[in-house]
């Protein structure tokens, strides 16, 4: 079977749909189908038009972006390869770019598969304008989605309701994955400490940098539990908005508590297995209203680690309350609090529910996308 994803960015640009499409893909190719991606240009503008990663035909078109990621506009259309495939995996319903080529893809005669994630998120959106008008384009675009979708995918259930309730559309759930190094191999707590050189009880942030990740909140939250229990560290790692990036060590700074603090910046993926091990919570203090399936949460569960998590988008549904961790408030109170639970209670957390591969993923996957094909 030749298989198409489709979104407007692709690797070297880092992001959890980005990490998801590219474990899939390659999992596919090593099911022995072949397997494309059609995207933009957008975070790779010194790569090729066309090449090959890891087995998976990658096609670059050129676009116009409106300042924001989904509003990317392809310039062209690669036909050819629309026309060869034989069914289209179109990753989220609120970008404007695989609308485009999945709507011309449809003119061909191709089945599509859509993956609606973070369904309606910007009706819940902390800035009022993206509120107003990014949701007016958002609920836009997912009717014109919905409308040339043979078969709709979500990853949990709490978006599989809202996609029915609002869009009159069933949907299969299918979760995203964790590699299965995550799964198989032993605590390396040690390599990590002695690597980066840091003692204490850790409090770690994994992900990426941005004003709605909530990392300044996080280091509201740490000052009021560091000034009590001088013992622990809070330790971050992941790239993304320098300026953002900026303001929060200044905020550290002020709180007195940058010699508290370590930013590691980008760190491999043995390092981040590493990593958590090492810590004794990990913390997403999120307050991006479209968290869907952030993957570092199935990363840390495959890794038995306790997460402190907000209660933005699905999030309270990833993390059992009081039993793999501790749900919370978006404040920097509630969150120390919930940090503070976990630090006290360490060994009364257990984690119940183990990720699944991101093998097992693209088996299922590919089954379904057979059975559109043939349909």
């Amino acid at each position: 079977m030749e298989i198409v994803h489709i979104f407007h960015s692709y690797y070297p640009t880092l992001g959890g749909i980005e990490r998801a499409m590219e474990r899939l893909a390659r999992e596919q190719m090593r099911l022995g189908h072949r397997v494309h991606v059609i995207t933009s240009f957008y975070g790779a503008e010194d790569r090729s038009k066309e090449e090959k990663l890891n087995g998976v035909f990658v096609h670059r078109v050129k676009g116009w972006r409106l300042h924001y990621p989904d509003l990317t506009i392809p310039r062209e259309i690669p036909r050819d390869i629309l026309e060869r495939v034989d069914v289209v995996l179109c990753w989220t319903q609120a970008s404007f770019f695989p609308y485009r080529l999945c709507k011309e893809a449809k003119k061909l005669g191709k089945p599509i598969v859509t993956y609606f994630i973070g369904v309606d998120y910007l009706e819940r959106h902390y800035n009022p304008l993206i509120r107003l008008f990014g949701y007016s384009y958002q609920k836009w675009v997912t009717r014109k989605i919905v409308k040339i979708t043979d078969l709709a995918l979500v990853t949990n259930n709490w978006e599989r309701r809202l996609l029915k309730e609002r869009y009159g559309i069933d949907a299969i759930v299918l979760p995203h994955g964790v590699d299965e190094v995550y799964l198989k191999l032993t605590n390396i707590a040690r390599y990590f400490r002695e690597k980066y050189g840091i003692d204490g009880r850790i409090i770690a942030y994994i992900g990426r940098i941005h004003p709605t990740k909530g990392l300044d909140l996080l280091i509201r939250a740490f000052a009021k539990i560091a000034r009590h229990s001088p013992g622990v560290v809070l330790v971050i790692a992941g790239k993304g908005d320098e300026k953002y990036l900026k303001k929060c060590m200044e905020l550290a700074e002020r709180l007195e508590m940058k010699n508290k603090i370590r930013y590691l910046g980008y760190i491999t993926e043995e390092d981040k297995i590493a990593f958590i091990d090492a810590s004794e919570v990990v913390v997403l203090p999120s307050i991006h209203a479209g968290e869907s399936y952030p993957l570092i949460i199935d990363e840390v569960k495959a890794r038995r680690k306790p997460l402190v998590v907000t209660s933005y988008g699905a999030l309270p549904l990833r993390v059992k309350n009081l039993v793999e961790g501790v749900v919370v408030n978006a404040d920097a109170n509630s969150l120390a609090e919930g940090i503070r639970c976990v630090l006290d209670n360490i060994d009364s957390f257990k984690i119940v529910e183990t990720p699944r591969t991101w093998s097992s993923i693209a088996k299922e996957l590919t089954e379904i996308l057979e059975k559109v094909a043939r349909s």
